[in-house]
């Protein structure tokens, strides 16, 4: 998920945030509800008790309220069975499951129109993000994890801090994010990890994000033992990252295999020649293993800006991959192809 930079301090950032939600109202779905969808203008009203809400289909309010139907599923598959339904029993199936439910609508009233902002239960319980970045900040600072400088915005309206983990004295570091959620039902609060490999002549090359830990609104979790636990783990993955480059340093390259992974490399010729060029480099520079093909892919992943973003970010992934499973392995993998009938970087 890509996110846009904000200009603004943490602190501001959160407080606008809050000041919006502390102007959102509440409507509990007690009684009959009828639904009205506009696939060509994607938005859905939802009336009850004499109030219409408004709501704009974006793919976090289709799951929201999907999930009320078809319990359980991730945001495709609810995406997939919306479509298939969006023109015959759809606004029927949300009906039975909205009417009567309890379930609370959060809306903003603006300029007299009720836009929808989140579906959540009635046992939800709110969070204002300064009181949890209080915690914690406070919580991280103890195990030596401090707030750096950079302030961003996910796509949906979240806010996003970075934070600065100092270096274990290894070739893998840490970068962490904290996603300061939402109250609309849908969004958790979050830490996002990623590794970070640290060579000399790549400068920081980084991986595709390891993994993120979630604390989602309820009171079971104390967030001081969300934030330690979330850092345990992250720790304890960097070791064994640290075993998996040691492991492909060790693996010493099989040409006949190299010239496999090259043809099945779905990639342009000036692509598949930039690949060629940085493997020699790599070769040259720590040796012809595993770990050198990783490296020339992360490298040319983060940092070359004439391959597409998108291509550089499946470079990213495969050079990645390339740690937790051995070449002969990522080279006999079958192709996987995109919902739309594209291959992905391997064909």
């Amino acid at each position: 998920m890509r996110h846009s930079a904000l200009p603004c301090s943490i602190d501001t950032a959160l407080a606008e945030v809050s000041g919006f939600e502390a102007l959102i109202k509440k409507n509990p779905l007690c009684h009959h509800v009828s639904v009205e969808i506009s696939p060509s203008k994607r938005q859905i009203s939802i009336s009850t008790a004499g109030k219409e809400f408004l709501g704009n289909l974006d793919s976090k309010l289709i799951h929201q309220l999907g999930s009320r139907i078809w319990r359980n599923l991730d945001r495709a598959a609810t995406s997939k069975l919306w479509n298939e339904h969006i023109e015959s029993d759809l606004a029927h199936l949300l009906e039975v499951a909205l009417s009567m439910s309890e379930s609370v609508l959060r809306y903003a009233d603006l300029g007299g129109v009720r836009h929808i902002y989140g579906l959540t239960s009635p046992h939800f319980i709110e969070m204002e993000q300064p009181v949890f970045r209080d915690v914690l900040v406070k919580s991280l600072r103890e195990l030596g994890i401090t707030p750096g400088e950079k302030v961003s915005r996910t796509p949906f309206g979240e806010v996003v801090e970075d934070f600065f983990i100092p270096e274990q004295g290894g070739q893998v570091g840490l970068s962490c994010k904290a996603v300061y959620g939402l109250n609309n039902g849908y969004s958790s609060y979050r830490l996002n990890w990623g590794r970070i490999v640290l060579v000399c002549t790549n400068g920081l090359t980084a991986f595709e994000n390891m993994g993120r830990d979630r604390w989602i609104h309820n009171n079971r979790v104390d967030i001081g033992e969300f934030a330690a636990t979330s850092v345990e783990g992250a720790y304890s993955h960097l070791s064994s990252v640290e075993k998996q480059i040691l492991d492909a340093r060790e693996r010493a390259i099989d040409y006949s295999m190299l010239d496999q992974f090259m043809t099945r490399l779905a990639l342009a010729n000036a692509s598949k020649d930039r690949v060629s060029a940085r493997l020699r480099h790599e070769f040259s520079d720590t040796g012809p293993n595993e770990w050198s093909v990783s490296q020339a892919l992360t490298y040319l992943g983060e940092h070359e800006k004439a391959i597409p973003f998108r291509v550089r970010d499946d470079l990213t992934r495969l050079g990645s991959t390339l740690l937790e499973q051995p070449l002969a392995q990522l080279v006999a993998s079958p192709a996987v192809t995109t919902p739309a009938g594209f291959y992905g970087v391997l064909r």
